[in-house]
């Protein structure tokens, strides 16, 4: 069986090669190497630089959700963290598999559990969300969906950008069901809506298409 120790890090092509990469594995990964990867089902999958667009948009939804969350934490007198690009572990056994969202908003995580420290596993997630790029397509729009569902996260938004690479062209909200599955709870058009978001659930946020797309 591989195993970490028996690795040689210093040469990244080798993972490739690897039977499957393990939860141990991974953490003795350099970082400048594992931010550039996801695992899924123990397989490594690229993960590719973003355009400007992208990240355009995803700071501004990730600004937009800190503020509400916020606000809304301080009324209900809660705590979550709204970050980016957060590794979300969805399973260390029998292989691991985690995704980096663009946007999480997950539940204040005090100490650390084990290994994965104080990163949030899937059942700390209240939303994720996805901006979809040209290489994304897929795996936002299937792939990731069926991933959160099954791992429970009660919220998934996904921006479509036009011609997939800007401005903001849709935003569409899924609401996890009681049976496991994303049900459409909002969508938002540009030329249709005058807000790209505007919503009660989880927590009260409005955001226009400007604000949305403010640096593409």
């Amino acid at each position: 069986m591989f195993v970490a120790s028996g690795f040689d890090f210093s040469d990244h092509k080798a993972a490739a090669y690897a039977p499957q990469m393990t939860l141990d594995m991974y953490l003795a990964f350099p970082e400048d190497a594992s931010k550039l990867i996801e695992v899924v089902d123990g397989w490594i999958v690229r993960c590719e630089s973003a355009e400007p667009s992208h990240q355009a948009i995803q700071l501004n939804l990730l600004i937009a959700i800190r503020e509400a969350a916020g606000l809304r934490d301080r009324a209900k007198q809660s705590c979550h963290r709204v970050l980016g690009d957060m590794d979300v572990l969805i399973a260390d056994s029998p292989k691991l598999h985690f995704r980096r969202a663009d946007e999480v908003v997950y539940r204040c995580i005090d100490d650390d559990r084990g290994r994965w420290g104080r990163k949030p596993i899937a059942g700390d997630c209240l939303i994720a969300s996805e901006i979809v790029s040209a290489d994304s397509i897929t795996t936002d729009i299937r792939d990731k969906r069926a991933e959160y569902a099954a791992a429970g996260i009660p919220h998934y938004w996904i921006v479509r950008m036009t011609d997939n690479d800007g401005p903001a062209i849709s935003v569409e909200r899924l609401l996890l069901t009681s049976d496991g599955e994303y049900t459409r709870e909002g969508l938002a058009i540009r030329g249709r809506d005058f807000h790209a978001i505007d919503t009660i659930s989880p927590f009260p946020l409005k955001l226009t298409w400007e604000a949305l797309d403010e640096g593409v």
